[in-house]
């Protein structure tokens, strides 16, 4: 894995390797080069299932030959196909803000020199890197996903979510799992915490010292920090994008 600190292949590379590429990244850091192939890389494997959820909407909300039902359900697709952009082109809110949290936070405990901050910049892209993963068990679950047996329109939007990862691998009941069992799904799950265990690694490098529970409690308390923002701003994001900002 030399040599892949800051290459194109490193988000790839540190879900293998993690202490080797990241002290390979912050030693040549280029946070914002790593951001932008992580963000396109999320968003190529994102839109793979567009292809599929727009099948699946259309055929929820057909046109039925009544002017005012055809023009309530051309809104209600509209909105609908915003939120499916949004959330294709948009990988996990909670663990972007968790990552924002990450930065603001270190940088003081740290006491990096300016000149150094690139390095927590780049500890803090590639703890995202498990992001990727997750896009890609969407993408397979979304095409493998039968579109005739999707009833409800909202369902093209969640089906890429029934790539369980989180508290819905442990709800054994049946029918579908509660609401809160969803809220924690999208928040806390495998591939957050993957996140976390990263941003651990990454600070124990910044650091230079041996593992304190500091580097494992901040990104924990970073992600826990995300997410309940995320919940605050849901109620109040959803419904302008459903609208239209301008709605």
């Amino acid at each position: 894995m030399r040599g892949t600190g800051g290459g194109w292949t490193a988000p790839a590379a540190v879900l293998i390797d993690p202490a080797g590429v990241l002290s390979r990244a912050v030693a040549a850091p280029q946070p914002w080069k790593l951001l932008l192939m992580l963000l396109v890389a999320a968003a190529v494997f994102g839109l793979g299932t567009l292809p599929r959820q727009l099948e699946m909407l259309w055929a929820a909300l057909p046109d039925a030959g009544n002017p005012l039902l055809d023009a309530q359900s051309a809104a209600l697709r509209r909105g609908l196909l915003r939120l499916i952009f949004f959330d294709r082109l948009v990988p996990l809110p909670a663990a972007l803000f968790a990552g924002l949290a990450l930065v603001l936070t270190a940088d003081p405990v740290l006491m990096l020199p300016a000149s150094r901050r690139r390095e927590l910049l780049t500890v803090a892209v590639l703890g995202l890197a498990p992001l990727l993963v997750q896009r890609v068990g969407e993408l397979a679950m979304t095409w493998l996903v039968d579109p005739s047996r999707v009833a409800a329109a909202g369902e093209a939007l969640t089906v890429p979510h029934r790539f369980a990862s989180g508290a819905r691998l442990f709800w054994r009941e049946p029918g579908p799992a509660p609401y809160w069992v969803e809220l924690l799904e999208v928040r806390v799950n495998i591939f957050t915490l993957w996140c976390a265990g990263l941003w651990s690694i990454g600070l124990r490098t910044l650091d230079g010292r041996r593992w304190e529970a500091w580097q494992v409690l901040l990104p924990l308390a970073c992600l826990a920090a995300g997410s309940l923002l995320t919940w605050l701003l849901g109620p109040v994001v959803v419904p302008m994008i459903l609208r239209g900002v301008g709605g």
